[in-house]
């Protein structure tokens, strides 16, 4: 009986917390505000002498340039989010992206900061994204900015010539080995295959390469923010200000500690009794609440500045957009089109064909025609005289298919070779898109499409088709050869600084004059490095090159024609390639945004 009744009372009061935790939830943001207010107010109560002493006057071109320079960081944020919703293949124009995050940007100051992320996903199709490509990004570009902001503090107190704080130290640790980690090398795949496994649908991880550089730009943001903090703290405070270096720690410090609580608005609060602590004990509790208090007016409205420049930047772009896509009419009149509009836009000089190179697939031809028929693209077949008469049933084949060519070789001297053939074939033609791919069906001809789209979109130079992205993969290997894969295309990026995932592949689309720029007689491989080397000149050419993720499956039929000789003959040639020259600076990046 008296288990019972206490069993009653347990329950009773389960019940009652389950209520009261409902209740919270639903008022979070009544709640969240009045406790922000009476923070604030109190902050403000204790300090009122201190804060009323003080000569609140301020030249008024200090003030301006504060709030400019304190405006950069924002701007810098929304250029890694750019960066990080293409690198995971989302569309992301610059007008749209620019304007969302302008807008989510604001919304932080909602009483509860998640709900900038709620308004991104709703408003992906503009993104030109998926909802797990805007939740992913947004992590990305979010871990960037705070692992920025915390070595920026850690730097900054070294420099000032003290300890950095252990709670700097604490979080920086933390941010840089999440940051580390989140590398498809190490844990990256990892998590993002046991989030697939329970049904959370996630569009990473990303590479190292790039985390590196948003944290980078993040970094360079912080710069700016610690001209425009001495600027306000120097007008303000005048001698009294602190230095340059402890400055910039204590307000990134507090700026990370406000955006790792992302349910409060902004950081409001926590954000700026941070700072406050912070500088206490140099300049006493009435000054250093002061600043806070006036670095965080001074930022808000840096912030507004920042969203006003992404809101008239994206204007000015959308009208050179439709200035650039006014063509006109058959009956004379003028029209403007939200199309993005492709360089090259006559059908003729767009038509796409797809060289496939064959020795000894007889077997394997006819199950890829019935698939590559949909795609309506044409072929080219490239026969190296093949001994199980492939040349000849392609030549078959081709009599009632118009979109199918057959050209023939007199014999086998490598698949680069094949290759080059091939393309001069396609380029003598005035074809404008060239693809290349395997006749076993390895490659499947059902994302040409897409990768056709990626290529004219993005006006791209060369697209490939990536077993390594989110995504993509293989079917059917063993972990060893699986192993022995990543490895190879890892020591190929690291041999030649190339910066994309997949090397060795040889599922491809490049556009006509991007492929017309590479000089075939000149290059060093025969066999199955051909891939890498058309890739990396493609790349030293100053190329737009992307990368589209598929699934890789074994052959349907035959045998591989990967030898011992042939892998030894990949390694000599990849070494090699190192000789290549660095691109030229005229061309731009690669990655342009």
């Amino acid at each position: 009986m008296v288990n019972k009744l206490r069993e009653g009372r347990m329950d009773s009061l389960a019940r009652r917390a389950r209520t009261a935790g409902q209740w919270a939830w639903r008022h979070f943001r009544l709640v969240a505000g009045i406790a922000l207010v009476v923070g604030l107010t109190l902050t403000l109560v204790a300090h009122r002498a201190a804060i009323a002493a003080v000569d609140w006057s301020i030249d008024p071109l200090a003030l301006a340039g504060a709030v400019a320079l304190l405006a950069v960081a924002p701007l810098a944020q929304a250029l890694t989010l750019r960066i990080a919703l293409r690198r995971l293949g989302a569309g992301a124009p610059r007008v749209e992206t620019l304007r969302i995050w302008a807008r989510s940007f604001l919304l932080r100051y909602e009483p509860s900061g998640a709900v900038g992320f709620v308004y991104r996903v709703r408003e992906r199709e503009r993104l030109g994204a998926t909802t797990p490509q805007v939740l992913t990004a947004t992590g990305y570009e979010q871990l960037a900015a705070v692992t920025a902001g915390a070595l920026v503090a850690v730097a900054a107190f070294v420099a000032a010539g003290g300890r950095p704080p252990l709670t700097a130290l604490l979080i920086a640790a933390v941010l840089l080995t999440a940051a580390v980690a989140a590398r498809p090398a190490l844990l990256g795949d990892r998590v993002a295959r046991w989030l697939s496994r329970r049904g959370v649908a996630v569009a990473g991880p990303m590479r190292g390469r790039t985390l590196a550089l948003m944290i980078a730009v993040n970094a360079a943001g912080w710069a700016a923010t610690a001209a425009g903090a001495v600027l306000l703290a120097g007008g303000l405070l005048g001698a009294a200000a602190p230095s340059a270096s402890l400055l910039l720690g204590a307000f990134a410090l507090s700026s990370v500690i406000g955006a790792l609580m992302p349910l409060l608005p902004a950081g409001l609060g926590p954000r700026d009794a941070a700072l406050t602590v912070a500088l206490t004990p140099v300049l006493g509790p009435g000054a250093a609440a002061l600043l806070a208090l006036a670095l965080r007016l001074v930022s808000f409205a840096a912030e507004l500045l920042a969203v006003a420049v992404a809101e008239l930047t994206a204007v000015v772009l959308a009208r050179r957009e439709r200035g650039s896509a006014v063509v006109a009419a058959p009956d004379g009149e003028f029209w403007a089109s939200t199309t993005p509009k492709v360089p090259s836009t006559s059908g003729e000089s767009l038509r796409t064909i797809v060289v496939v190179p064959t020795y000894d697939e007889r077997d394997s031809l006819p199950l890829l025609l019935e698939r590559f028929a949909a795609t309506g693209f044409e072929l080219l077949i490239v026969d190296d005289s093949s001994p199980d008469g492939t040349g000849e049933l392609a030549d078959e084949l081709a009599a009632t298919r118009p979109w199918m060519h057959v050209l023939h070789r007199a014999e086998k001297d490598g698949l680069g070779m094949a290759y080059r053939a091939g393309f001069r074939w396609c380029l003598e033609r005035g074809y404008g898109v060239i693809g290349q791919m395997d006749c076993d069906l390895s490659h499947p001809p059902e994302r040409l499409a897409e990768m056709r789209a990626v290529l004219l979109e993005r006006d791209a130079g060369l697209v490939l088709g990536s077993r390594y992205l989110p995504g993509g993969g293989t079917d059917g290997w063993s972990a060893t050869r699986l192993a022995m894969s990543r490895i190879g295309c890892s020591a190929s990026r690291m041999a030649l600084g190339l910066p994309f995932s997949d090397l060795s592949g040889g599922f491809k689309l490049w556009r006509a004059d991007c492929l017309a720029a590479i000089d075939l007689d000149e290059l060093l491989s025969a066999g199955y490095a051909f891939q890498v080397e058309t890739t990396q000149l493609a790349h030293l050419a100053g190329a737009r090159i992307e990368e589209v993720p598929f699934v890789f499956s074994e052959r349907i039929a035959g045998a591989s024609k990967m030898t011992l000789r042939i892998s030894l003959e990949g390694i000599r040639v990849t070494l090699a390639l190192r000789r290549h020259r660095r691109p030229s600076r005229r061309h731009g990046s690669l990655q342009a945004l």
